[in-house]
Parts: C-alpha cells; sequence; structure tokens
C-alpha cells in the first residue's frame, strides 16, 4: 500500500511535542541507527515513555513498512552534510523531524 502523508504528519506531530520538551536530547548518530534498524518508532516510544502513541504503526499496519521505508530514503545521503542539507547542526529530534518534511515532499510529488 502507498504511503499517506496523513501518516507522515501524524509523525510529525508527535516529533514536534518532542522536540518542545527535549531540546537537543537525540544524537545524530542514535537517529541514524534508529532509522537504519527500522526500530525509530518504537525506540522513541521507549525512550519518552509516554509521550508518543506510534500504535497505529504496528507489526500489521499497511503504513509501517512504507514509512519506515521513506525515513530511510529520506535519511540517505545526509549523513555528515546535515547543515548544508537542512540547516541541523545539533538536535537528532530535529534532525527526524527533517526526514519527515523530506518524505512528506516525496510523497506529495508521486
Amino acid at each position: 500500500m502507498a504511503l499517506r502523508v496523513s501518516s507522515l504528519t501524524f509523525v510529525g506531530f508527535y516529533l514536534n511535542s518532542l522536540i518542545q520538551e527535549h531540546p537537543g536530547d537525540l544524537e545524530f548518530d542514535e537517529v541514524y541507527r534508529m532509522i537504519e534498524s527500522g526500530s525509530v518508532l518504537e525506540d522513541l516510544a521507549a525512550r519518552y515513555p509516554g509521550e508518543t502513541d506510534f500504535s497505529l504503526f504496528g507489526p500489521t499496519s499497511d503504513q509501517r513498512e512504507p514509512l519506515i521505508a521513506a525515513l530511510q530514503n529520506a535519511a540517505g545521503g545526509l549523513e555528515g552534510r546535515e547543515r548544508r542539507k537542512v540547516g541541523i547542526d545539533r538536535c537528532g529530534l530535529s534532525l527526524l523531524m527533517a526526514f519527515v518534511l523530506e518524505a512528506i515532499q516525496r510523497v506529495s510529488r508521486a
């Protein structure tokens, strides 16, 4: 199934909340590890208990796989060039939000 923009914006709203409450709390290398392993949603839920609810993207969700793939594609090729490409140089949660925004652009173009 195709990824819905609403799935990405759902994740983005939670990220926005986490950025407000925990600025600078997540390192870039942690974000890339979470995305590469495909466990970003579970990792965020574990790191910030009670602050997110990604249950819509559980193992049986038709949006889970395309969502993870979209984040992986958005992150591809950016490592080490974050400041130049997305204007972020220290906040991993903001970097993750930038990946969500990039994924939204790509889905909107398709």
